[in-house]
């Protein structure tokens, strides 16, 4: 997602296979879109228009998510067959009921309907496993530690870069809480935490107080200790990176507060969060 309809336009954001998204204007083949609380700009290649039937079908039905950190879709059940595309963690295609007579490999479809095969071990029913998790700070941590060394790029938002939002933003998604896209709206996030009390999974803010300016967040993984994206995932102590925190949220427990469950989010199931 683009700040305007050209290639050389600042990236905001990334958006994942099989998110949703609303289209709100056109410029050529450029489609500007929301997800969630944030606008860019796409090209129209990067979308699958969908009737409002189609979309609640696509709700309604039953998905994978992909628990890899990469994988691929293949034309078969094996590692001999071409690629269609990446699959990547937090990937969702469609559930088509179909696996290979061994069980190791499993049919999907991808939102625009073509279908191919991954391995089984890469995917986790979505429905099923959202309903499951229960959000907790050694999930999230443990997470983002192994992301370390992931390169940063500036709207990254999946396992192949980074930035420092969006980092967060994903450990909490792949946990089942789903938090706003950028720093500055996750400040207002949970419930604010006094230095001295911070736990791990909080998030930590840098950059000015007065006028308040979020320039940088962190995960907070105890004992001095942060995992975030700068330059690149890095797990290193506060006195190490040298920056002092200008504020601190809690999440976990305070999910009332901008935080929504993912089980609950009409962007990924329907009102009544079951999917069929």
């Amino acid at each position: 997602m683009r700040q305007s309809p050209d290639y050389e336009a600042p990236l905001e954001n990334q958006m994942l296979m099989g998110a949703l998204v609303e289209t709100l204007d056109t410029s050529g083949y450029w489609v500007k879109v929301r997800a969630e609380d944030y606008t860019g700009w796409v090209t129209d290649l990067s979308l699958h228009a969908l009737t409002d039937e189609e979309k609640d079908a696509w709700l309604a039905a039953p998905k994978w998510i992909c628990t890899a950190e990469y994988s691929r879709v293949r034309t078969g059940p094996g590692r001999n067959h071409d690629p269609i595309c990446d699959f990547t963690m937090g990937d969702l295609v469609r559930q088509t009921g179909k696996t290979c007579t061994c069980g190791c490999w499993t049919e999907v479809q991808l939102p625009d309907g073509r279908t191919g095969w991954v391995p089984s071990s890469d995917v986790s029913d979505f429905g099923k496993r959202t309903e499951a998790l229960r959000p907790n700070a050694a999930d999230i941590i443990r997470l983002a530690r192994s992301f370390a060394g992931t390169p940063y790029m500036w709207g990254g938002n999946s396992i192949k870069h980074f930035d420092c939002s969006g980092l967060v933003k994903f450990c909490y998604y792949m946990n089942g809480l789903v938090l706003p896209r950028n720093a500055r709206q996750q400040i207002y996030c949970g419930k604010p935490v006094a230095p001295g009390e911070w736990e791990p999974g909080d998030l930590l803010f840098f950059g000015k107080k007065e006028p308040l300016k979020v320039t940088h967040v962190a995960l907070y993984a105890g004992d001095g200790v942060i995992v975030h994206s700068s330059k690149k995932v890095k797990i290193e102590t506060l006195e190490v990176y040298g920056r002092e925190p200008i504020g601190a949220v809690r999440i976990l427990g305070y999910e009332s507060n901008g935080v929504k469950f993912l089980r609950d989010d009409p962007y990924y199931f329907k009102k009544d969060g079951k999917q069929e």
